[in-house]
């Protein structure tokens, strides 16, 4: 049995809050996830959650713009922020002696933000110009913005990229900021991580000190729409910057942690794993025609995705690369399904992955906030394995026959 020593407790303002102490090196992190994302972007505000996750670093009542990252400097310490479909996160690490500094630094921000429209103008135009980068100017990129429109019904909250439209960025208002802030910001909607080198009993004391005085307020509550099995449109081509062409396939799949999700992983490195994986041997190696290819499972709360990405290699049609997938994917569902030895390396290698993601101590961190909000606790490291060595090549070829023609998107990118 494979445990990560933890406590947890909740505050009576409804935050909850897991320590992880290890002494082994002089360091901290501090770690708070709230419950809310891009899945939570109100209707005709696209890319929201993103944008407030930036406001987030604009000062407070008590820490003025910027000093919030010059503290951390001062005492060693670093800090960033992610936004996901299903949560924002926001953490910081350093040395031992800052733990009491970040504590502080995040409890005030959580309700004495101040949010003016100075600050919301520069970052919507920040915002703007990292869709432009990532997205729009970026080769290929543009794909990761029609796929989920290709994948989901219109109106769905996944149907809209993480970073936001620019007429919806443009549309927000600071009454809409503010409004955000006061729904979703609050103590219970939210789980806040210590790892690291401190006494449990004195960062439990400072916990209830910073975060404990902080006001009660209900969590929100969200409507959950159904997903669906198929995408909305199978095929869709255009045009960019690219020297050369590209598929990607996409499957609506099992979400995290739930049946299947396991067997999709492990199918993946099946068929893109190593260099004598099934796609990788057969399109790169054998045929040439592919000059890379990549399959994955990108599992989430809501829903995931099955994605088999390709480029075509130079003097190769990317109908000649679709050819070679569609006959790979149709022998495993049929004549070559998969073989124990393939099942126990794809188990090794998923298992392997996971310890070491566990290593450092962001990791372990971010690895019992996911268990909190996807199992409902900390502890699933053990069953998170199991899950993983219960994989069979029976229950693989169950998956992958279901990655069927009818149930897919294909998108092609093509040169202009």
């Amino acid at each position: 049995m494979i445990h990560v020593a933890h406590q947890s407790f909740v505050l009576e303002n409804g935050l909850e809050v897991v320590l992880i102490p290890d002494r082994s090196l002089p360091k901290v992190v501090v770690d708070l996830w709230y419950d809310v994302g891009s899945y939570d972007d109100p209707i005709g505000r696209s890319g929201f959650a993103h944008l407030f996750e930036h406001l987030m670093f604009k000062g407070t009542s008590r820490v003025a713009q910027g000093e919030f990252d010059r503290a951390m400097e001062a005492v060693g310490g670093a800090n960033n922020a992610s936004t996901g479909d299903e949560r924002t996160n926001f953490y910081d690490l350093g040395p031992r002696h800052a733990l009491d500094l970040f504590l502080w630094l995040e409890a005030d921000r959580m309700t004495g933000l101040e949010i003016t429209q100075e600050k919301l103008d520069v970052e919507r135009e920040v915002v703007r110009n990292e869709r432009r980068q990532n997205y729009e100017d970026a080769p290929y990129a543009r794909s990761w913005l029609e796929l989920p429109r290709m994948m989901f019904p219109e109106g769905h909250p996944l149907a809209r990229n993480g970073i936001g439209d620019h007429v919806d960025l443009l549309a927000s208002t600071l009454d809409d900021v503010r409004d955000f802030y006061r729904r979703w910001y609050v103590p219970a909607n939210a789980v806040l991580a210590v790892a690291g080198d401190f006494d449990p009993a004195d960062a439990a004391a400072f916990v209830r000190s910073t975060f404990g005085t902080l006001p009660h307020r209900e969590s929100p509550k969200r409507q959950v729409l159904p997903m669906p099995d198929r995408p909305v449109t199978s095929k869709l081509e255009f045009t960019d910057d690219v020297a050369l062409p590209a598929t990607i396939r996409a499957w609506h799949s099992p979400r995290l942690y739930t049946d299947g999700d396991a067997e999709l992983d492990v199918l993946s490195n099946l068929l893109t794993g190593s260099d004598d994986a099934r796609l990788s041997k057969r399109l790169v190696y054998e045929d040439r025609c592919a000059q890379e290819i990549d399959a994955t499972q990108v599992s989430s709360r809501w829903g995931s995705m099955f994605l088999i990405t390709a480029h075509a290699a130079p003097g190769h049609s990317i109908e000649e690369v679709d050819a070679a997938i569609d006959e790979e994917l149709a022998a495993l569902a049929s004549t070559r399904p998969p073989t124990t030895e393939e099942i126990e390396r794809g188990r090794n290698n998923r298992e392997i992955d996971k310890l070491y993601g566990a290593e450092s101590l962001l990791g372990r961190t971010e690895m019992l906030q996911s268990y909190r909000m996807h199992l409902g606790r900390f502890d699933g490291l053990d069953e998170d394995l199991r899950r993983i060595r219960g994989v069979t090549p029976e229950s693989v070829h169950r998956e992958a026959s279901r990655l069927l023609p009818d149930r897919r998107a294909l998108l092609h990118v093509v040169p202009e």
